[in-house]
């Protein structure tokens, strides 16, 4: 495996930051951790992976406000709406859900 998937965007292997792992994944890819948000973080995790924010689906710029990098799942290309990653280990993007319907009578 390469740091590019075929589609262009970045691999990405998502690390809980509770050891050093260092920036790069055995495989190749990028390892990254999600920015706990709310103050400066920069750009890297003290393990070595890079703090990741995934984007709120509108035009962001590259770099969150606390220092992490916007990333999405939108695929290439995504002018302005965040690096464009696929996730080979972990889970960065969540499930879909829950939603909830609240009924009235």
């Amino acid at each position: 495996m390469s740091l590019y998937a075929t589609d262009g965007s970045l691999n990405v292997t998502v690390v809980t930051g509770s050891s050093y792992t260092g920036l790069y994944a055995a495989d190749g890819s990028l390892n990254v951790t999600t920015a706990p948000g709310g103050s400066y973080v920069g750009a890297y995790h003290p393990c070595g992976a890079l703090y990741v924010t995934v984007a709120p689906g509108t035009l962001v710029p590259i770099r969150a406000p606390d220092g992490s990098l916007y990333v999405t799942n939108a695929g290439m290309p995504s002018t302005n709406l965040g690096q464009p990653v696929t996730v080979v280990s972990g889970s960065l993007f969540g499930a879909a859900g829950p939603y909830y319907v609240y009924l009235f009578f």
